[in-house]
């Protein structure tokens, strides 16, 4: 039957043979009231036919009726239905709430006869009831509770959907496409938390028996929206449209158990095939600092006003106001009235280039998301540590812009002075590091520097390999390479060794 409409009693039903007349008798003893010979308030009187031999999943759910059926309540007839006409049956139950009235204070309260003659194949199995309705204001919340007690344990439910999980995101990694599917825009598994139909957070997941995707739908819009759904797509999933029926319906644990350990405002996560997951989509907050300009006040029409525009038909109305002159004086204006309520904008604030709120960080691309997967799956590749340069190699050369002497403190600008330090050729780097000024180094002795001293020109046409260190902090090596000894050297050795060569040419 209808899980919106269910039936509280069954008053009689009989099995439909497709040959003769199937008659059936209903007793109205304590259905219908002695004083008005009715029916109580709101209960009403169905007749429904189900398929006892179903071939398909919405003859479990639904009433339906034979291809042909002729169907008498005492001597007359209230349906007909032909083979041929398919288009012009009723597909709702027949209402024969009309059909039982009786006088009132009858003492003789006869039984309701029904007659009914089908048409349908030998094999077919039809079964016809009459049931009583009776109006339910929990349907919804009854129907619902009915689900969750029709669920196995937790633990079992938590263990079916974990290898669920493992099956499907195995069998739709994105590090393992084929070059078939080169062309294809490949995404990591994602779950979304957010209703397909009410485009709200999913309170419930629940998915049905036969879906395989990961995508979950929130219980309660779904008992919403199939009760108003045409019969054609009524209990098929919103996401796949495949067969969802009440009695069939499984609560999702793992999609469940994401949301409860999320954020409110989380609405998608990624999925790796542990059951891990990663948020990679929240909400933005709407701004509630938006004002509705409130409605202007309409002043009454007075019984004068009413009574000109009576003569004046045909013309437009409207109430004239009152001119402040020397014989009338202007009377106090009313009260303001209270401004409205202010209400929630649904529509996001557009913040200017000046405010001071910080705006949101935006959404992360698909590249960013296969690399937060990669991670949360453990197939990502480990990032090489960067070697950071030394300090040391920082305080070579030139001053920064910025950087203070160490002997006067005074800050100097872009090249306007030099440190004490030099990097070797095998990559040591020595010297005291100290930052000196073109002004301090002018003024010194050399009691403090020593004999090795330099200026901003000399230093300038050493090129970008320059160096300088005190005469303290240089070692006989560092003194030779500085002054430039190491190359008369080898010039001296390149030379001798050319003069031997040509000693013994010209001995031979």
């Amino acid at each position: 039957g209808n899980p919106f409409l269910p039936a509280q009693d069954l008053l009689a039903w009989t099995m439909l043979k497709a040959s003769g007349n199937n008659l059936l008798t209903v007793p109205l003893q304590g259905l219908l009231d002695f004083r008005t010979g009715r029916l109580q308030a709101g209960c009403q009187v169905e007749v429904r036919v189900l398929r006892v031999d179903a071939p398909e999943w919405r003859y479990e759910l639904t009433h339906s009726w034979p291809s042909g059926i002729s169907l008498f309540v005492e001597d007359r007839r209230v349906l007909v239905k032909k083979p041929d006409e398919d288009d012009a049956t009723p597909p709702d139950p027949l209402d024969i709430s009309n059909c039982i009235l009786r006088p009132p204070n009858d003492m003789l309260l006869m039984p309701l006869r029904l007659s009914a003659a089908i048409m349908a194949k030998k094999t077919e199995q039809w079964a016809l009831g009459i049931v009583l309705l009776r109006p339910v204001a929990t349907i919804q919340e009854d129907i619902f509770k009915k689900i969750q007690n029709l669920q196995a344990p937790l633990e079992a439910r938590t263990k079916l959907d974990l290898e669920r999980i493992f099956a499907w995101v195995t069998a739709h990694r994105p590090d393992r496409v084929s070059k078939k599917d080169t062309l294809r825009n490949v995404e990591p598994p994602v779950m979304k938390l957010v209703d397909c139909t009410s485009m709200e957070r999913i309170g419930t997941a629940a998915r049905g028996p036969e879906c395989e995707h990961l995508q979950c739908f929130d219980l309660t819009s779904y008992i919403q929206i199939m009760k108003k759904i045409p019969p054609k797509h009524a209990w098929c999933c919103p996401i796949c449209d495949r067969p969802a029926p009440l009695h069939r319906i499984r609560l999702d644990s793992y999609c469940q158990s994401v949301l409860d350990k999320t954020e409110p405002n989380v609405t998608e996560v990624l999925v790796a095939d542990t059951g891990a997951f990663e948020v990679s989509a929240v909400e933005e907050p709407l701004d509630d600092s938006s004002e509705e300009e409130p409605e202007p006040v309409v002043q009454k029409p007075t019984h004068m006003d009413l009574q000109t525009a009576a003569f004046n038909l045909g013309k437009a109305f409207s109430v004239q106001q009152p001119r402040p002159g020397k014989g009338n004086r202007q009377q106090p204006s009313p009260p303001a009235a209270s401004p409205p309520e202010r209400r929630r904008s649904r529509t996001p604030r557009r913040k200017d280039k000046g405010s001071k709120h910080e705006s949101h960080p935006p959404a992360p691309s698909v590249e960013d998301k296969m690399q937060i997967w990669a991670k949360l799956q453990g197939i990502a590749k480990p990032e090489e540590p960067k070697e950071e340069p030394k300090v040391e190699e920082k305080r070579i050369g030139w001053l920064p812009e910025g950087e203070h002497c160490v002997r006067c403190g005074k800050s100097v600008v872009e090249q306007g002075g030099i440190y004490c330090g030099r990097k070797r050729p095998n990559g040591e780097c020595v010297g005291c590091f100290e930052g000196i000024c073109w002004k301090c180094m002018n003024k010194a002795g050399k009691k403090e520097f020593g004999n090795v001293k330099t200026s901003k020109t000399e230093f300038a046409s050493l090129g970008a390999d320059a160096w300088w260190m005190h005469e303290k902090c240089m070692s006989p090596e560092d003194k030779r390479s500085y002054f430039g000894e190491d190359d008369e050297e080898e010039d001296q050795k390149k030379a001798g060794s050319d003069d031997e060569g040509d000693g013994k040419f010209l001995w031979m």
